[in-house]
């Protein structure tokens, strides 16, 4: 056989290899099921789908122990179609479980191998995905909106997140990005896998600036020398009365008083903003002021005439709601109004629609 020949025969074994070649492509190779009762077998399903030209089948799947059963898609996928691969786990031991399955096709002897997690309890399934419903990576948290407590100048107020360690190493909870008006505190300092624990946080009203509203973001450390991302986010609310006269006499005192503390904005459908009114009514005899109106979610905007009502009269508020900049901001809609009327300092209107 001549070179050439030779070089043709190659090209065309090549070319043969690659036309026969598959590539199974799963959807994710990692699920994490989280928590699930003792004894309540659980089921992860693994998508995929065939990228190659052939069929593609899948010939074997192996499980790494008999407390998993495997069913998969037996007839062969053509060109970008879709099949499933379901492992149950039996669930018969507490703790954390971490397993591999081998799944093994035509394309080859090499297997893609694919990873189920999570942790079975003998506590209340539906309680943990309540009590911790936002996760940062393998960290479960109760919450990701803190809102400290309102505190006038000097107070010293407290918040709580509580966490929970899904991860199978040893994590120290870290705060990123604090400001200087809040210090953390976790407790225990470290959580072993599975435990729970707290990050007690305290808020030096001494060290906010501003009367009113302030807001901040901080974020969860997953490991150490994470990163600042959107999904490890926690918002961050507080607000600061300024100090009133409690012995104002009734002749100068004003009567601070709001139409509705939910403004309905009605029916979204197609709109991308709504519009709303609220009724400012002072019914005392003093000067109503308000020294502060402000926004927890910045889809929101407010208009008013002006913030000086007199005694007797009313002033109407319009709230403004962009609905494609909602989305954005973990907050819920609402508008801070802070008077000098001393028995009625602050109100908060909630803004509320229906899809």
């Amino acid at each position: 056989m001549t070179i050439r020949k030779l070089l043709i025969y190659s090209v065309m074994a090549l070319s043969s290899a690659t036309t026969m070649a598959q590539k199974i492509v799963f959807s994710s190779n990692n699920v994490n099921t989280g928590a699930t009762l003792w004894k309540k077998p659980v089921t992860a399903t693994f998508k995929f789908h065939n990228k190659e030209r052939t069929p593609l089948v899948v010939t074997k799947v192996e499980t790494m122990c008999g407390c998993m059963v495997s069913t998969w898609t037996k007839e062969p996928i053509a060109q970008g179609k879709e099949g499933e691969i379901q492992v149950t786990y039996d669930a018969m031991q507490l703790g954390h479980f971490d397993k591999m399955i081998d799944v093994y096709t035509n394309e080859g002897d090499k297997p893609v191998t694919l990873r189920l997690r999570g942790i079975v309890t003998n506590g209340d399934v539906k309680s943990i995905s309540d009590n911790y419903p936002y996760r940062v990576g393998d960290i479960l948290l109760s919450t990701n909106n803190i809102e400290f407590p309102d505190a006038s100048k000097g107070d010293t107020v407290f918040a709580r997140i509580d966490i929970m360690n899904d991860s199978k190493q040893v994590y120290t909870p870290t705060l990123m990005h604090l400001p200087p008006y809040i210090t953390a505190t976790p407790r225990p300092a470290m959580l072993a896998r599975g435990r729970r624990g707290t990050i007690d946080l305290m808020l030096d009203s001494r060290k906010l600036v501003n009367l009113g509203l302030t807001q901040t973001s901080i974020y969860l450390a997953e490991y150490a020398g994470d990163k600042v991302r959107p999904d490890n986010e926690i918002a961050i609310t507080a607000v600061l009365l300024p100090e009133v006269d409690e012995n104002l006499p009734e002749i100068i005192r004003p009567v601070f008083k709001v139409s509705t503390t939910e403004l309905k904005l009605g029916s979204v459908g197609k709109k991308k903003t709504m519009k709303g009114k609220v009724r400012i009514t002072n019914s005392g005899r003093g000067v109503l002021k308000l020294s502060a109106i402000e926004v927890f979610n910045q889809a929101l905007t407010v208009q008013l005439p002006k913030r000086e009502v007199l005694a007797g009269q009313s002033v109407d508020m319009t709230v403004k709601l962009d609905m494609q900049l909602l989305s954005r901001f973990k907050t819920q809609p609402r508008v801070l109004l802070i008077s000098n009327d001393p028995n009625h300092q602050k109100e908060t209107i909630t803004v509320t629609f229906t899809e």
